[in-house]
């Protein structure tokens, strides 16, 4: 799939499962951008994807040395072994910020600590690259991805915790997984698949059959998968904000 459409697939998981997960409306617009960054997150092992021109050459030389550790583009990213390391990488980044927030300068009654740093960085990848792969901002999304990082920090949001199972996430490695998770899913339904066991198998999974599976950047992507995206993105928003995607014909009477 093209950046655009595995954006838009980060960013759907995150505002179709913010109901279930009770995601407070001001958290909401962090979320969804979140889970949109991590929506090309997997990519960020092929040199010439949107995210690995995030920010020029650091990007780019960290690319060429995830493309040489994973095996490839679509190897190791595009595995579950690859969702995990990303999520746990955001789990790390948040719970440090979390657990030294008490120390350093005082900015807005929040406090800042070089603690900070790992999710700043961490949430300035994935807030560059929604907005590089989506469109937005031009030359300036960079800087205002960064922007968006440090209120983010500030406001603690990204440390916001969410009851999942047995265990309380915050919200950037929760973001972080789902929007992983809908890139593989994305993958899979193209001809390419995915090798989601590797390095224990390269075998390719998909979720559709043969005939219903279609090639990136072609008609079926363009005319199709991406009108269907943001009209599932619009009406996902929608719920989540609280209104009704629907009323029910009694109470229209």
């Amino acid at each position: 799939m093209l950046g655009r459409d595995h954006a838009l697939s980060g960013a759907l998981a995150l505002a179709a499962l913010a109901p279930v997960l009770h995601l407070p409306p001001e958290i909401l617009p962090a979320a969804v951008v979140l889970g949109a960054g991590a929506g090309v997150l997997p990519d960020i092992d092929h040199p010439d994807s949107s995210i690995s021109r995030s920010f020029g050459f650091a990007t780019e030389g960290f690319s060429r040395l995830v493309h040489k550790l994973s095996g490839g583009h679509r190897h190791g990213t595009h595995s579950i072994i690859g969702i995990a390391v990303f999520t746990a990488g955001a789990y790390a980044a948040g719970a440090l910020q979390a657990a030294h927030a008490s120390h350093g300068w005082v900015v807005d009654h929040k406090t800042f600590t070089w603690d900070m740093l790992p999710a700043l960085l961490y949430m300035s990848l994935l807030y560059g690259s929604a907005l590089r792969a989506l469109h937005v901002g031009g030359h300036h999304g960079d800087a205002i991805g960064i922007l968006g990082a440090l209120g983010t920090v500030f406001t603690g949001a990204d440390v916001t915790t969410f009851h999942v199972w047995h265990w309380s996430v915050p919200l950037l490695a929760l973001a972080t997984g789902l929007g992983c998770a809908a890139h593989i899913a994305g993958d899979e339904l193209t001809h390419g698949g995915c090798p989601v066991l590797w390095p224990f198998s390269k075998h390719e999974f998909h979720l559709l059959p043969k005939p219903l599976q279609f090639t990136t950047a072609k008609l079926c992507e363009t005319w199709v998968i991406f009108p269907l995206l943001v009209i599932a993105l619009t009406a996902a928003l929608w719920h989540a904000t609280g209104h009704q995607l629907w009323v029910p014909s009694a109470a229209r009477k």
